[in-house]
């Protein structure tokens, strides 16, 4: 009689965690999409300099329905991908990541950089001492992206950005700094 009455519970547990199991995944899977995030450069005059590496640390979503109890702030990590953004555009661009994100709308980005590192042509390296490689310093650790319109992401569809630095701009060769500023591009 008690085996009956046990295996009874142990069914009953099993049923209600198979239920919560597959809610928790199909209230999940209706309510995400994927952002595939890319970066590129805006087309750039910087004289002797043959490539940028940048290595992206993170990249923070801000939802526009932020709750009361809510920063509204998402943190996704790009695992310091590291690419060479000179002379990318927005059909050739770097990829980062595709982030699996709450379906939604998105006016915030802010983007995480860890390092910068540009390599000069040796005929021109005069300009900067004997290296031929230089690491820039960063003006600032992050640099945050305020979205015109918003992203959308809708469930069960990717939505892709890309990230448009212009390096132009960002890069500041007589003070090694990077300044970071970037535009975003959704793409599809």
């Amino acid at each position: 009689m008690k085996s009956k009455k046990l295996m009874s519970v142990i069914v009953a547990i099993i049923i209600i965690a198979v239920i919560a199991g597959g809610s928790y995944y199909a209230y999940h899977y209706e309510t995400t999409g994927t952002m595939k995030v890319s970066a590129a450069d805006t087309p750039t005059n910087l004289i002797g300099v043959m490539d940028v590496n940048v290595t992206f640390s993170a990249i923070a979503l801000h939802s526009d329905k932020v709750s009361s109890n809510s920063t509204g702030w998402t943190n996704y990590s790009l695992h310091d991908k590291t690419v060479n953004i000179m002379n990318l555009n927005a059909s050739n661009a770097a990829f980062l990541s595709n982030l699996s994100v709450h379906a939604g709308s998105y006016n915030l980005i802010k983007i995480y950089i860890k390092n910068v590192t540009i390599y000069v042509n040796t005929s021109v390296t005069s300009l900067f001492g004997a290296n031929a490689t230089v690491s820039l310093h960063l003006a600032h650790d992050f640099a945050l992206v305020v979205l015109v319109h918003p992203v959308t992401v809708s469930a069960h569809s990717t939505t892709s950005i890309v990230t448009d630095f212009n390096l132009s701009n960002n890069i500041h060769v007589s003070s090694h700094t990077f300044s970071m500023s970037a535009t975003v591009d959704v793409v599809s």
